[in-house]
């Protein structure tokens, strides 16, 4: 585990959250208005950052193993659905009971009783993301539609390591595959931005592929002696958040469409290569306790912070627990939070460690016995004449 890199996701995860703070009326509350146009309105980028984190956590913990085959395709890939898919099952499953105990009626969500069974195999199935209508993409449980893209860089991560990185293609070559987002996305109509270069997998594997190039940078020691003294190490962490934040403080200056995807590219790939050394004063702050378990907890506070406040919206509509929406946030805020350690504790962690266990030991079950093993069995089972 990089401890810094951990708990950078709930940071990032929390841009996510702030994100989706869309119902405060702007007449009632124009600071926030304010504040949503400048800073929470651009927390979608944290997917982004977790797509090129992904990328190179997954190069740095198996392209080594893949290619020497001490871990297979499948091990892999098990491991991989072991990590996610338990807790977008109950998060969906937890989006299918908001959604109809939100109808009035049974009758209305069953209305269409193909078109519904459709978009749920869809999205349990994790392919919604592939259909480019937000119908589907955004079905159920929104933020999940990161993880349908998640499931197909896993998919094609050993590949990409067979063909690209095995040869040093991807080094050689990976710019011009960078490059061509940003021309695909000027010569493309603007209404096509959200639903492929932000939502559909097969663009968005560029970002994953950043991630993969990135450690295969950071496998070759590129400014490894600035990294080696803490000093270095923070200047390089402080100019990371920098260019950060010049990027950020000028977004509203770039077209969104390009914000969605290589707009954030090197800041981002910066934070990540900057704090992968875990050398500067600033890896020391992020590798505290308070701040990994906070990282550990993210991905669940990810997956279930847009149910609670579509719920806690719900509730509070119906019964007027607070007309300040600050408080009303806040309340938000902390019931994912209490929501998110319950789901990492007994579901995330259990059913991860349950499904390679099972995969395990279905493996020895099939393996069969060598014949040197089971001969003295034999011989001790036979009486000798």
């Amino acid at each position: 585990m990089i401890k810094p890199l951990t708990s950078l996701r709930f940071l990032f995860a929390l841009m996510v959250f702030c994100s989706h703070l869309q119902f405060f009326d702007n007449v009632a509350y124009p600071t926030f208005k304010e504040i949503q146009y400048y800073v929470t309105g651009e927390g979608f980028i944290g997917v982004s950052f977790f797509f090129i984190l992904s990328g190179f956590i997954l190069s740095l913990n198996y392209d080594d193993r893949l290619l020497s085959r001490q871990v297979t395709f499948r091990e892999f890939w098990v491991a991989r659905i072991a990590r996610v898919y338990p807790l977008h099952l109950a998060t969906l499953l937890i989006a299918l009971g908001l959604v109809i105990e939100g109808t009035e009626q049974w009758k209305d969500f069953f209305a269409d009783p193909a078109a519904s069974t459709v978009m749920f195999m869809t999205n349990a199935s994790l392919l919604h993301a592939f259909v480019p209508i937000p119908e589907y993409f955004f079905s159920y449980n929104v933020p999940s539609w990161s993880i349908s893209d998640e499931m197909f860089f896993y998919f094609a991560f050993p590949f990409i390591i067979f063909l690209f990185v095995r040869n040093k293609a991807l080094l050689r070559f990976g710019w011009l595959l960078f490059l061509a987002v940003p021309v695909v996305m000027y010569y493309s109509l603007d209404n096509s931005h959200h639903p492929f270069m932000y939502i559909n997998p097969f663009f968005r594997i560029v970002d994953f592929i950043l991630g993969i190039t990135l450690h295969q940078i950071y496998k070759r020691g590129f400014l490894s002696g600035v990294f080696r003294s803490k000093i270095g190490a923070t200047f390089m962490e402080l100019l990371a958040f920098g260019v950060f934040g010049v990027a950020f403080y000028y977004h509203n200056d770039v077209p969104m469409g390009y914000r969605f995807s290589w707009y954030y590219w090197v800041p981002m790939a910066m934070i990540i290569y900057a704090f992968a050394h875990q050398n500067g004063f600033l890896s020391a702050v992020f590798s505290t306790r308070a701040w990994v378990w906070l990282g550990e907890i993210s991905f669940s506070f990810y997956l279930i912070h847009q149910l609670t406040m579509r719920h806690m919206l719900t509730l509070n509509g119906r019964h007027n627990f607070t007309d300040n929406t600050y408080v009303l946030a806040g309340i938000m805020f902390v019931v994912a939070m209490v929501l998110s350690y319950l789901l990492h504790r007994f579901i995330e962690l259990p059913c991860n460690r349950y499904i390679k266990a099972r995969y395990k030991r279905s493996i020895f079950a099939a393996t069969p016995v060598p014949a040197t093993a089971a001969a003295p069995l034999v011989a001790k089972a036979l009486p000798m004449p």
